[in-house]
């Protein structure tokens, strides 16, 4: 089983004339749902609201096959993210978050909610920029990663809401040392490394060694390089006119673990991909973004839509 914790956020979607729409979202609910549309087992262990912002989180959910931490319900608000778009289409968020549901971290319940079979644990974005936050996270990472789950790290970077980027890097260096599979983009590199000007890449994985590592670079596509240094680019793709950006990178991200767990990629057997093995699970998971940016919101693809639209074999069913 994959279990998925962090940020548990509704968007508000500017759609003009000052008309917001709601959508489920954080970073690791929009991983959750990807990953569970995609049929592979997965629990949620965030705190969600009782209030109706919740509701609409736990629904959706639910549809998508997630299962939920039990009594994971919280009296306090649930976050929220206000999202207008600049002329290029990319989404810029103003979020609200203060002692809010997904912030509270119960340790203690949260691993005494781990399923047997743990294959991956991911965390990320929103919940590892407080530095309370980000420590309590640790603890629970630490304890999945004794259990022999696998780690999984995006950190998301979101520089409007992190107020000593200093800090924060060093707390997430913690994060990336422990981590078997980190997801980041370009402006997430930049951002935590700006004096990496030059194979920025490969001076990340040379220092943190993650068994894979996926960059992701926007309508330019990604980058996967594995610890062996096997290195892959696949090209983006969008199957229809472009909706929004909105959750591109999780729909990937959450392929990418569904790939891992279909695959059931146990120990260092990511590290051993070679360029072929590689470049399908990259090309899988862009696919899945590419059909996610053809809809409003974070609406991940079914493993099955993926298979129709890009003609994929039945091996990947």
């Amino acid at each position: 089983m994959i279990v998925i914790g962090g940020d548990a956020i509704v968007d508000l979607i500017d759609r003009e004339r000052r008309l917001f729409e709601a959508f489920p979202g954080g970073s690791t609910v929009n991983c959750a749902l990807a990953v569970g549309l995609m049929g592979s087992p997965v629990l949620y262990v965030s705190n969600i609201s009782t209030d109706s912002f919740g509701d609409l989180l736990v629904d959706r959910l639910s549809e998508c096959n997630v299962r939920l931490r039990p009594n994971s319900r919280s009296e306090a608000c649930s976050s929220l993210a206000i999202v207008s778009f600049d002329e290029a289409g990319n989404p810029n968020y103003a979020f609200y978050r203060k002692e809010t549901a997904d912030r509270e971290v119960p340790v203690v319940d949260i691993v005494k909610s781990f399923p047997q079979q743990m294959l991956v644990f991911h965390v990320g974005s929103c919940a590892l920029i407080p530095r309370e936050d980000q420590d309590a996270w640790f603890e629970v990472l630490q304890a999945a990663k004794q259990r022999g789950a696998l780690i999984s790290i995006d950190p998301n970077c979101r520089p409007s809401i992190t107020k000593n980027r200093e800090e924060y890097l060093k707390g997430m260096i913690r994060f990336f040392i422990e981590a078997d599979i980190v997801k980041l983009s370009d402006e997430d590199l930049n951002y935590l490394y700006p004096e990496w000007t030059d194979n920025a890449l490969e001076k990340f994985t040379e220092a943190y060694t993650p068994q894979l590592c996926v960059y992701t670079m926007g309508a330019d596509g990604l980058v996967g390089l594995t610890r062996r240094g096997v290195s892959v680019r696949v090209p983006s793709v969008l199957p229809g006119v472009i909706a929004d950006t909105v959750g591109a990178g999780d729909s990937l991200h959450g392929a990418l673990l569904s790939e891992i767990e279909r695959l059931n990629l146990i120990g260092d057997q990511m590290a051993q991909l070679d360029a072929n093995q590689l470049s399908e699970i990259l090309t899988f998971s862009a696919q899945s973004a590419g059909i996610n940016c053809t809809r409003a919101g974070c609406q991940p693809p079914t493993r099955q839509e993926v298979n129709s639209i890009f003609g994929r074999s039945e091996k990947h069913r």
